[in-house]
C-alpha cells in the first residue's frame, strides 16, 4: 500500500471511531450536524456582513442635513408645546437637539427624531423642565457655559 493511502485509510478510521464512540459519540454527531444546517462560522460571517452593508452609514451631504434639520424643525410643532425654545443642528445625520423641553415631552420627542429617516445618531444637548412656567424664565444658555441662567442670578462676564 502507499504511504497516502494508509495515511488515508488511518484518518478515516480515526474519525469513524470519534463519531462511533458509544459514550460521546451521539453528541458530536449532534454538534456535526448543526454545523452542517448552520454553515460554517467563515460562511455565517460572510452573511453576517453582507446584511451588515445593507445598514452600513454612509456620509451625508450638506443639502440632505438641511432638509433633515427643516423636517425636525416642522415636526418639533406636533411634539413640544414650545418648539422655539429648542435648538435643532444637523451634520452628517448626526442630530443635535438643544435649549429647553419641559421633562414630560422629552422622551417622546428624543424616540420620535430618532425614528426619522436620516438620523445617524441623537445628541441629547437639552435642559429639560419640569413646570411649564419656567420655560419662559430661563433664558438661552450662556456661550461660555452650558447651563441655563434664571433672571436675577449673576450674569456670565462676557
Amino acid at each position: 500500500m502507499r504511504p497516502i493511502g494508509t495515511l488515508g485509510a488511518m484518518a478515516a478510521g480515526a474519525l469513524a471511531m470519534y463519531y462511533l464512540d458509544p459514550e460521546l459519540g451521539a453528541q458530536r454527531r449532534r454538534l456535526l450536524a448543526e454545523l452542517v444546517r448552520s454553515g460554517l462560522p467563515r460562511e455565517r460571517r460572510t452573511q453576517r456582513q453582507r446584511l451588515r452593508a445593507y445598514h452600513r452609514i454612509t456620509q451625508a451631504d450638506p443639502q440632505s442635513d438641511a432638509d433633515l434639520r427643516d423636517q425636525i424643525q416642522t415636526r418639533l410643532g406636533r411634539l413640544v408645546s414650545h418648539p422655539g425654545a429648542i435648538d435643532v443642528s444637523v451634520s452628517d445625520g448626526v442630530v443635535r437637539l438643544g435649549g429647553r423641553v419641559l421633562a414630560k415631552e422629552r422622551e417622546g420627542l428624543l424616540e420620535q427624531v430618532q425614528q426619522m429617516p436620516g438620523v445617524q445618531k441623537l445628541v441629547n444637548a437639552m435642559t429639560s423642565l419640569d413646570d411649564p412656567q419656567d420655560m419662559g424664565r430661563y433664558r438661552e444658555p450662556h456661550a461660555a457655559d452650558g447651563d441655563p441662567v434664571l433672571p436675577g442670578e449673576p450674569q456670565p462676564a462676557s
